[in-house]
């Protein structure tokens, strides 16, 4: 099989299309050939040597790729939800051996895959998992119930519209931040207070909430900055621990999507709530490329602003 990889840290240039050998599934795992994958903000870290503390222990080349959709083609011992020729979407921790998800073929715990219906979008499907995926860790860890209030700041980017999805069948009162731009977007998905991206921002949540929000998925990475708003023992979620967030009033938790790859129940969930529309999926504009082309994908996925999910096609 061919798959896209890197021996050495920099940009988009070090991409380098290599041949390996096909992937047998273990037990409890399946081989899936990939329709498509993403590029996200850490394959571009790992590319990039931003990772390459967690990456010592791992030897070249190469394979970035943390979420993917496709269709089986073997299964292991132990492995019965799951049929060759299933339409599925996955994720995988790219930092791994066998690496991620650039590749023709992946095999991958069972757990770590959702079936889909046939006639899926395999490309639009492959944006949802890992940003689906987490948003519902972030929702973990607030532990709100239905009726709380919810700030999602970077409204407009793929986590943060994802979990605007789930904050609302969560049963949740959602707010987000995001520039005009993105307003019919953001009111399509069913948001109805949308604050301002930057300056004004503070004053319009105080508006919208006087007695502050009960929580915050801080996909924009401004999470110090409008701490202040959320009540007395609200929570904070920050999508990067490097992004530290200071306010003993508050539970500030950092996700980690690594830790929720062989959560079953959440994975599955994502597949069913794509199925139902429930989740919209979202490929970058002229953002569809062949695996071929992995450098012009990984530079278009470096631009600022970026609406959706670059995607790498693999034929699978």
């Amino acid at each position: 099989m061919k798959a896209v990889t890197f021996e050495e840290f920099g940009g988009p240039d070090k991409l380098q299309i290599t041949e390996k050998p096909d992937p047998l599934p273990g037990e409890r795992e399946v081989v899936v050939a990939v329709t498509a994958s993403t590029v996200n903000p850490t394959d571009l870290a790992n590319l990039g040597g931003a990772r390459a503390q967690l990456m010592k222990d791992l030897s070249p080349p190469y394979t970035a790729g943390m979420d993917f959709s496709g269709r089986v083609v073997s299964v292991g011992e132990g492995v019965s939800s799951l049929a060759v020729g299933q339409p599925v979407i996955g994720v995988v921790n790219p930092r791994r051996p066998s690496g991620g998800a650039h590749a023709e073929l992946i095999s991958v715990p069972a757990v770590s895959v959702a079936p889909l219906q046939e006639g899926t979008d395999l490309i639009a499907a492959a944006t949802v998992p890992m940003n689906a995926l987490t948003g519902m860790l972030c929702l973990e860890l607030l532990g709100l119930r239905a009726g709380h209030t919810i700030l999602i700041t970077g409204a407009a980017g793929m986590l943060g519209s994802l979990s605007i999805e789930l904050a609302l069948l969560d049963g949740l009162n959602v707010l987000g931040n995001a520039g005009e731009a993105d307003r019919d977007f953001l009111t399509g998905l069913g948001l109805e207070t949308i604050l301002p991206r930057d300056d004004g921002l503070e004053e319009a949540l105080r508006a919208a909430c006087p007695e502050g929000v009960d929580g915050v998925i801080d996909c924009a990475l401004i999470g110090q900055r409008i701490s202040p708003l959320v009540r007395d023992g609200g929570g904070v979620v920050s999508v990067r621990r490097a992004y530290e967030i200071d306010d003993p009033r508050l539970k500030i938790s950092y996700v980690q999507v690594t830790s929720g790859m062989e959560d079953h129940d959440k994975i599955a969930r994502i597949g069913r709530l794509l199925d139902e529309g429930c989740l919209t999926p979202r490929v970058a504009r002229d953002g569809v490329f062949p695996f071929s082309e992995a450098p012009d994908a990984y530079r278009m996925a470096q631009r600022r602003g970026l609406r959706g999910r670059v995607v790498i096609t693999f034929g699978g």
